[in-house]
């Protein structure tokens, strides 16, 4: 049952509301206070009512709501003074809807060596991709052409690296280019997505972006921002690419505009978020796809083969356009897009506040989908979404007032020299215990790094177990009958927020019959922050009741004990709980006898 109760004065509904908090049968009570309510900006482009991405209304049999909720942050965000570096086959910053955002002084080709940034090629040939991309982080809204990007005002740099032969030179670079002035690096790029395909980066990149989260943008740490890959079909995992496999990027899948996980979009322990995108490869799919810019005056995604019309029913008939872009490649740019918001928002955001934020606010996509598991810190997560589809106003509103996150520090345990036997076809396979009961973080992300050798690795799953419980999927079975893994780093996001404290487990197992193989070492290391102590302010709210404003670190758990002898030494347990915030509130609702004390 719903009660609702009129004050005449704001305080005393706060005050009413937290007396009737701590009463028995009561589950849950909150002020209802009257705000001013505005409008919300809608762009006056004239594709922007096809970008359901953006404001899904049910377009074409989509599911209504399935968008990233951006049209109330445009009222106050847009992404300005933002820049956003577009790492890619080069962007056509000429284009009409991409002209005002672009930054000329700082473009770079790593590919020729130039200033010159634009997409090579002409008809058919020619390089769309990046274009594409562009368009879904900044297109130029508002300005009665063509259509919105996600942070509109944001300024976009071009930095051609893909589509041809680059090395690691080149992408380090380029992921290094001009970092105290670029804030996020889009990279809708990565190995090949046939599932058989392991690591990819190289040492220099790997190296860049390191460098990026500790000294770009001035100290605070560039943000990079990653598609996760698109082949779900071959059951390939972006966990098994060493850009996703990262700590220092932020790992996006796609989705369907369903809410549902795009077919081709790859799973993994190591997904951030998901993001709207569609256009489904599989037979079944659904067929819509991401609406934004194409390269003008050439045969790009919208080309001379497709039947155009106002809205279709192939293309549209402004070929400046598209309507089918598609594939993580268009998910990541909404994140990038989005994170563009939140740095507006508050510019001193580290670059894991900004992971943290996205994971607190993303909404938990597809709910009925049996992969949904809450950790002990309460996130949810899923190895399909990560933590769910990307939440623009939730992100920015969380961003507002944002206290940063303590500086990160780690602890690690390595077992090597090992000759471990695998079992073959032997799904409780081996186990590798690690002891962290001497550790005392509050976890962000783990990662596992192992040697094996097996002729066919595609056989092998392997699970991480934090002590709390939480399964990580880091390799699952699939179709790669090449040999070994050899200093193969797995990454989970799904222990966030949890405590380090307690025995890790390492599973491994092979699941088909007639290869095996041996674990020869396994390393755990986990990253996360010292957990502060708390501090207690209490107050008095009447007879028998106390409340407590604490200030702590967030998610963490939290216990209160009481005594009433300040001497004794056992204690009584109230209750537990995680901190919802750095600051918050306890509450004692069964206080008696002439003194209590409590920690």
């Amino acid at each position: 049952r719903h009660y609702i109760f009129r004050m005449t004065k704001t305080g005393t509904a706060l005050q009413v509301a937290a007396q009737l908090a701590g009463q028995p049968g009561v589950k849950h009570v909150e002020p209802v206070l009257k705000r001013q309510l505005s409008k919300r900006l809608v762009p006056n482009d004239p594709l922007f009512s096809q970008q359901w991405t953006l404001l899904n209304t049910g377009q074409n049999g989509a599911t209504a709501g399935a968008d990233i909720n951006v049209t109330n942050v445009w009222d106050s965000y847009r992404g300005s003074g933002i820049v956003v570096g577009v790492i890619d086959d080069g962007f056509q910053y000429l284009h009409p809807d991409l002209a005002a955002n672009a930054v000329t002084n700082i473009h770079y080709d790593y590919r020729d060596n130039d200033s010159d940034p634009k997409p090579e090629g002409t008809g058919a040939n020619a390089d769309s991709h990046g274009t594409a991309c562009a368009g879904v982080i900044a297109a130029r809204g508002n300005n009665g052409i063509g259509l919105a990007g996600v942070a509109f005002e944001a300024s976009l740099v071009g930095l051609r690296l893909i589509g041809g032969t680059a090395g690691d030179t080149q992408e380090g670079a380029a992921l290094s280019h001009s970092n105290s002035v670029i804030h996020i690096y889009n990279n809708s790029w990565g190995p090949n997505d046939d599932g058989k395909t392991k690591g990819g980066a190289g040492t220099l990149a790997l190296a860049a972006l390191k460098n990026g989260v500790n000294s770009g943008r001035d100290g605070r740490g560039n943000i990079y921002v990653w598609a996760a890959g698109n082949g779900g079909l071959n059951k390939d995992n972006a966990g098994y690419d060493s850009y996703n496999g990262s700590i220092y990027t932020i790992s996006v899948g796609a989705l369907n505009d369903l809410g549902q996980k795009a077919d081709y979009s790859e799973r993994g322990a190591c997904l951030v978020v998901t993001a709207p995108s569609g256009a489904e490869s599989g037979q079944n799919g659904r067929p819509q796809g991401t609406t934004t810019t194409d390269v003008a005056g050439e045969d790009g995604y919208n080309n001379s083969t497709k039947t155009v019309g106002p809205v279709g029913p192939d293309e549209l008939a402004d070929r400046n356009y598209t309507q089918n872009f598609n594939g993580t490649s268009s998910a990541a740019p909404v994140v990038s897009g989005v994170v563009a918001l939140m740095l507006q928002a508050n510019p001193n955001l580290g670059w894991r506040d900004v992971q943290e934020i996205l994971i607190r606010s993303a909404t938990q996509t597809d709910p009925t989908n049996s992969e949904w598991r809450t950790n002990k810190a309460g996130f949810k997560f899923n190895p399909n979404f990560g933590a769910g589809r990307v939440n623009a106003g939730a992100a920015v509103a969380l961003a507002t007032n944002w206290a940063n996150l303590p500086t990160m520090t780690s602890t690690a345990s390595e077992q090597a020299s090992l000759s471990v036997a695998i079992p073959d076809n032997d799904s409780n396979g081996i186990t590798r215990s690690f002891d962290l009961s001497a550790s005392n973080l509050r976890v962000e992300q783990a990662v596992v790094t192992v040697d094996i050798t097996h002729p066919f690795r595609g056989d092998l799953v392997i699970n991480l177990i934090s002590p709390s419980g939480t399964v990580s999927p880091l390799a699952e079975l699939h179709d790669d009958n090449n040999a070994d893994y050899q200093a193969m780093t797995f990454r989970s996001t799904f222990n966030w927020g949890e405590d380090s404290k307690g025995v890790w487990q390492v599973q491994i197992s092979d699941r088909r019959a007639n290869n095996t193989g041996s674990l020869t070492r396994a390393k755990l290391e986990v990253f996360g922050t010292t957990p502060s102590t708390p501090t207690m302010l209490a107050k008095t709210l009447g007879s028998g009741q106390f409340i407590f404003g604490v200030t702590g670190t967030p998610a963490l758990a939290y216990t209160l004990q009481v005594n009433t002898n300040a001497t004794a030494t056992n204690w009584t347990t109230l209750f537990s709980t995680n901190a919802p915030a750095s600051v918050f509130d306890l509450i004692d609702s069964s206080a008696s006898g002439p003194r209590r004390f409590y920690r």
